[in-house]
Parts: C-alpha cells; structure tokens; sequence
C-alpha cells in the first residue's frame, strides 16, 4: 500500500533513507509484529459482511490512521482498505514506526492532522492502535477544533509504559541507543525529562469536551495493560482480542462502523486550526 499525503503525493518515508529504523523494527521482533502477520484473522475479517457490506457510509470524510509502536503501513492495511470501501478518505500520519521520540511523532500526526482538515474543510476523525493513542489524544488536545472524533484501539492512555515487560525492555534498549545518538530512536529524556513534557502533560491533563473519545481494549491484550487504557474522558468499550488482532478482528471493526456512523453524524463546528 502507498501511503499518501492529502495532496495525492507520496508521504515521507516511514523508514530512514538508510533503512536502519527498519532493520532496528526487524531486529526488535516485537510482540505486535509477529500477531499483525497472522494471515488467518485478515482473510476472517475479509469474509466477514462488516467487510463485503459495511454498514456505514463514509462520503469522503477524512480519517487520519496512527500506527503505534512497530507499526508499518503494512501492518495497517486492513484499517486503511476498510476505511477506503466505505467511502472514507483515510491518510496515514508519519511517524516513523512509533520508536522515535514522542513529541516529534505527536508533532507529526499534529501536522497532518492541521493539512488534512485544511484540505477537506472538515473536522477529522482519528483512529490510532497502541502507543499512536498516546500521539492522537494530544494532537487532539492541541486542535479540538479539528478533530471530530477520536477512536484509540489498546493504546496505553493513563501509564506511558503500561506494556509487557518484555516490551518495557526493548523500550529501554531504544532510549538507550537514541540517548547515545542513534538518530531516529526515543531517549531516556522522552519518558523524563524535558524532551515529552509537553506530551505527558496532554495525556494526563484535560480532555476537549466537544470531541467524542472512544477508547477499544481488550483483557486479552498480551502487549498493554488494558487498565492504562480506561482513560477518565473517554468511553470505553471492550472487546476479546490480542494487541494486534485489534486491527483485524471483525468484532473491532463493528464496533468502528457503529462509531463511525456516530460521529459523522453529528454537526461539525467549522475547522479551527487554534488549539
């Protein structure tokens, strides 16, 4: 799938230019990589009717898509094509696989966000997986009068860190190789000092009270503590299934028609780009 920006043309690559955040991804052997390449629940959710007549209708409303932590495009596709066959107009926000800093990834869903509304002349509705969550609520915080919606699925909301520990040991690697340099990775200062601050901030402060937040978990989720996202200013709804089937399990996929169809129909207020 080509991920493309609201111009037509090609976004920045996810991957640096020499491919090193991609072989850092591989290298990783993340949890959520190796469930998003369960072929079996993508061919489910394709003979499911949610997929072959969705029971929503998008009319080119714009959907901006964030991936969390290991995330590709790929790994998005079933999200991304869904998205296309009920008529939405989806874009997919930069943010370089999710293991770089966290308030530049926020900045970056935080821009596309400002294009995509400025392109549509319409509020967006934002659906982030995993630690994408954590960037679409505070791009959310920063411009409410941009987003007509937010829908995170087992994105760790309330702890920064609420993930396997397993997961918390590969996040120490990253920062530790970002806080020695490697470029394009996060640094100890993302989770403590200066660098996030405003990030942690938007996460455990306020919530706009004009923009509907859904958060999707799972007590099955092998990968996030599915408490850390029971976020106070959202509404939670629960589902059976793993981290990663999170973006392929039909019943998901249901639950995103019925909010969809929710939040296109209510009346947007004009696109403000002012926080």
């Amino acid at each position: 799938m080509a991920a493309l920006d609201i111009t037509g043309e090609s976004m920045p690559q996810l991957a640096s230019p020499d491919g090193s955040l991609t072989r850092v991804a591989a290298a990783l052997h993340l949890p959520l990589n190796r469930a998003l390449t369960m072929l079996a629940s993508r061919e489910r959710l394709r003979a499911h009717p949610v997929w072959t007549d969705p029971p929503v209708d998008g009319t080119g409303r714009p959907v901006l898509l964030v991936g969390g932590l290991g995330s590709s495009p790929v790994a998005l596709i079933p999200l991304h094509d869904w998205l296309h066959r009920v008529g939405s107009r989806p874009v997919l926000a930069p943010i370089q696989y999710g293991i770089g800093c966290g308030e530049r990834a926020t900045q970056s869903v935080t821009d596309t966000l400002d294009r995509l509304a400025d392109a549509t002349g319409e509020p967006v509705v934002i659906l982030a997986h995993s630690r994408g969550g954590q960037f679409a609520r505070s791009a959310a915080v920063r411009r409410p009068g941009s987003v007509r919606g937010l829908i995170t699925l087992g994105s760790p909301l309330t702890r920064m860190l609420a993930v396997h520990p397993v997961i918390k040991a590969q996040v120490a690697v990253l920062g530790f190789a970002g806080t020695l340099g490697i470029p394009g990775l996060m640094r100890a200062s993302c989770m403590w000092g200066s660098c996030c601050r405003q990030l942690r901030s938007d996460l455990s402060g306020p919530f706009p009270h004009q923009v509907p937040f859904v958060s999707v978990y799972s007590r099955s989720d092998e990968v996030v503590d599915w408490h850390a996202s029971l976020d106070p200013a959202a509404r939670h709804i629960e589902v059976n299934s793993t981290h990663g089937g999170l973006i392929t399990n039909p019943d998901v996929f249901v639950i995103l028609a019925d909010q969809l169809r929710s939040m296109w129909s209510r009346r947007a207020a004009p696109v403000s780009l002012a926080a």
